[in-house]
């Protein structure tokens, strides 16, 4: 196999830190819990997510289907086509983070106004701490259309369909032990529209889990299914950015008691407190 496009992702180097943008409720349950909530992937907001990467995939097998820069037997598409049938709502759940910690289309989009919060993780350490889990994975989200095609050729021409455990890629990077199936699942988070490349996301995603471990809370429309993460707090927690409000100094106040509280007995988990740049406006 030539170089590989999903081995150059899985390896990119992780930014110094990474920001989860939140609420004063969610910020009250991660550092009081010590986790994160993941959500199914098909009950975030943008309604496009996991389908565009299934469209991408559905498109290059009946393209190979049709006899163009065929490599695999019609057997194996054929597979690979009914696998993505059958694994269209399979509960993998993804948590978000960002590269920025200060910016306006975030707290427009995951807070209210007066109401939102960064909180700041070493990059590295949550990296380090994501990757003793069996079950989750830290990856950069891709937006460029040419790199969604180039993906997706990897993992239809080399991804093990039949007979996993025999397949010359069965147990090497950057598919190891995992099938197309699998795969493809792990994959289809990441690719995200070029509309939304200023977000610059990091995701946590679980391969795909059970509704006998899942949470549920009120969403707009319907019951959200969510998982809860682990972060480890004492050991990935970096500092918090309030986001814009018209009390700024009451906001730091009551921000620094409830850190003290949560963090009494380490005083540098609660030191690190900074201000949005963007203005407030309500109108």
């Amino acid at each position: 196999m030539s170089k590989s496009v999903i081995s150059e992702i899985l390896n990119t180097k992780v930014n110094d830190l990474l920001f989860h943008y939140t609420s004063s409720l969610g910020l009250l349950g991660i550092i009081k819990s010590n986790k994160i909530w993941t959500t199914k992937i098909h009950y975030l907001n943008d309604k496009s997510e996991f389908q565009l990467a299934f469209g991408y995939i559905r498109n290059e097998i009946e393209s190979q289907l049709k006899g163009i820069d065929k490599t695999r037997t019609d057997e194996e598409l054929n597979i690979m086509l009914e696998t993505l049938r059958s694994i269209g709502t399979v509960n993998v759940s993804v948590a978000s983070f960002t590269q920025e910690g200060d910016q306006l289309s975030q707290w427009r989009g995951y807070c209210e106004v007066g109401d939102g919060y960064a909180i700041g993780f070493e990059g590295q350490k949550l990296m380090d701490h994501v990757n003793k889990s069996e079950t989750h994975k830290l990856v950069p989200c891709v937006y460029k259309e040419d790199k969604h095609i180039q993906i997706v050729k990897e993992l239809v021409n080399h991804a093990p369909v039949i007979n996993i455990k025999n397949h010359p890629n069965y147990g090497k990077p950057p598919f190891n032990n995992m099938s197309f199936g699998e795969i493809a699942l792990f994959l289809a988070p990441i690719i995200k529209s070029e509309g939304f490349r200023e977000e610059q996301e990091w995701r946590l995603i679980s391969s795909p889990l059970s509704y006998e471990n899942a949470y549920f809370r009120k969403g707009n429309y319907s019951l959200v299914p969510y998982w809860e993460f682990d972060l480890d707090l004492v050991h990935t927690y970096h500092s918090i950015i309030i986001g814009p409000t018209p009390e700024k100094d009451l906001a730091e106040l009551a921000l620094q008691g409830f850190l003290h509280n949560s963090f009494f007995n380490n005083v540098t988990l609660w030191l690190d407190i900074k201000h949005s740049k963007i203005p407030f406006r309500k109108i």
